[in-house]
Order: C-alpha cells, then structure tokens, then sequence
C-alpha cells in the first residue's frame, strides 16, 4: 500500500493519467506530415468501388458487375513512378507491376470519411495511369497513433470481353495550386 508523507493512505485524484489521442501536439505531427507530403508528393484521384451482392461470383467471390464512382476524391500522396515491366508469357503480355502509395492518415479519414476500399481505383495524373488497391497498411506511428497510410495497389486492367472495370469517365483536370 502507497502512503503519503504523513502516514494517510494515498488515493489518486481525478481518473489515471494517460496519452490524449486529441492532443494538439497529436495534430500537430499531422499538420507537419500533410504539409510536407502536399510540398514534395503529388495528388492522385481516388474511385471508390461499390459492390452489388447480386452479381457477386458464388465460385471466385467477387464482383464482375461492380461499379466505380464518377467523383474522384483527391488525396495528396508521396509514390516513387517504376517503369513498366510488361513481360510476356505463354499467356500474353502479363503487368505484374506495384506500386505503393503514401498518405496521411488522419487527412484520409477526413476526406474520404473512411479508410479506402481495397478494390477501389486510383488514378495518377503524372504518368496517366490506373491503379486498383490491393492492399493498406499503416505505416508510420507517432504518439500512440497512426501517421501514414500505404496503399499497395497493382495496375488496373480492364476486362475487353466482359466489359468490366472500363474507364470511360473523363479523366479529371488536374489544377495544382502553388501556395
């Protein structure tokens, strides 16, 4: 048992003390972290993907009728271009191509409203090429949280003889405003 200095038993006052996830100092990492991924990174467009459970393949489990939207949602990122690396096989020319993705975590959930669906589609105005999201990990931790979100993502091909995942939207504009 605890004691004070003068012989009483000692009780915490108030409730324990531990780390504010909505600290300002919290805010303050990602404030730094959006910045400096806008400063030296580059924006790309997010399509999220919705599923019918109609359509859904009852053997291979996925969506062959599913449906991405026509808003983009743009989200500013730090990506590393890689040259293509189409090889052919027995089958064709295969695009085993990946490419991960960084974002701020906090500045993801804010704009999107959620994490991003695996499956969704992104676009990348610098090379002008599709993604799909395979995969999403949180990369980086400050003070108890979350800084960074990385989006594996392979390249999005369209389905000729279905006509599945076609991109026939207008590519987005992209207007970059240098504060």
């Amino acid at each position: 048992m605890l004691r004070n200095l003068d012989g009483s038993c000692y009780k915490a006052v108030g409730s324990f003390q531990q780390y504010n996830p909505d600290a300002p100092e919290h805010d303050l990492f990602n404030q730094w972290d959006q910045e400096s991924i806008m400063r030296g990174g580059s924006p790309l467009y997010y399509y999220e993907v919705f599923i019918q459970n109609q359509t859904v393949d009852p053997l291979y489990l996925e969506d062959r009728g599913k449906i991405f939207s026509n808003n983009p949602v743009m989200l500013w990122c730090n990506y590393e271009p890689i040259p293509s690396q189409n090889e052919l096989t027995q089958f064709g020319i295969d695009s085993p191509d990946e490419m991960r993705f960084e974002v701020n975590y906090r500045t993801c959930l804010k704009t999107i409203g959620h994490p991003p669906k695996i499956g969704s589609r992104i676009f990348t105005p610098h090379l002008q090429e599709n993604w799909v999201i395979i995969q999403r990990n949180l990369g980086e931790f400050k003070l108890w949280g979350a800084l960074r979100l990385e989006l594996i993502c392979q390249r999005f091909q369209e389905s000729v003889t279905t006509g599945e995942g076609e991109v026939t939207q207008k590519q987005p504009d992209v207007k970059i405003k240098i504060v």
